[in-house]
């Protein structure tokens, strides 16, 4: 089944703290570079928020990732 609107942007969240993560950057690094307080980018990860394109390519571009791998939904979200 396709997910919903709200599911994929919360997969975005999901994928953003994935990468990041993997980074080894935190939260208040990656929301300072995009210009978002950290309270905002943890709502981001969260699904609760989400991000204008501007920030959303502005992360892949600090995380050094293609955006396609923000999109993808495929991927079991066993990373939380």
């Amino acid at each position: 089944m396709e997910p919903t609107v709200d599911e994929k942007k919360a997969m975005v969240g999901l994928n953003i703290g994935y990468y990041r993560r993997s980074r080894n950057m935190t939260q208040a690094e990656l929301a300072e570079q995009i210009e978002v307080s950290s309270n905002f980018l943890s709502q981001v990860e969260r699904g609760l928020k989400h991000l204008s394109m501007d920030k959303f390519f502005k992360v892949a571009e600090i995380l050094k990732i293609d955006e396609r791998l923000l999109l993808d939904f495929s991927r079991k979200q066993d990373f939380v």
